[in-house]
């Protein structure tokens, strides 16, 4: 058992050694200096990290605005508001129909099916209740 312990003690030393020995290489002789160098250092890597959420919520952002983009409904209710203000009903009666088409999405497949002459006669009574 003696032997074993000095090699423990030994191979611990070393490693003791190796890690006081790089130590004193990044250290100088001015404490303060040491303390500006980390500091500085851990900056860097914060500021790296910033810059890789900022572009990761850049991306997320853009992904958001296409899944927007290409989403059938809201195309959808975009056209069929665009109809509304096309047959020339008031700004009320335009952000009526729109809360009418938000609750119930197929009163805007069944304009779009209408001929045009009947559309305005199809809001109207849409905005009614009818």
């Amino acid at each position: 058992m003696t032997p074993r312990r000095s090699v423990d003690s030994t191979s611990s030393s070393s490693k003791k050694r190796k890690k006081e020995w790089k130590g004193m290489k990044t250290a100088s002789s001015d404490p303060l200096l040491d303390v500006f160098n980390e500091v500085s250092g851990d900056l860097k890597v914060a500021t790296m990290s910033i810059g890789k959420i900022a572009q990761a919520m850049d991306r997320e952002a853009s992904n958001q605005e296409k899944a927007r983009d290409e989403d059938p409904q809201q195309k959808l209710r975009e056209k069929a508001i665009n109809e509304v203000r096309r047959l020339e009903f008031t700004g009320s009666e335009v952000i009526k129909a729109a809360a009418v088409f938000v609750r119930m999405p197929d009163q805007m497949g069944m304009l779009f099916a209408l001929p045009e002459p009947l559309r305005r006669e199809y809001i109207v009574d849409m905005l009614r209740g009818n």
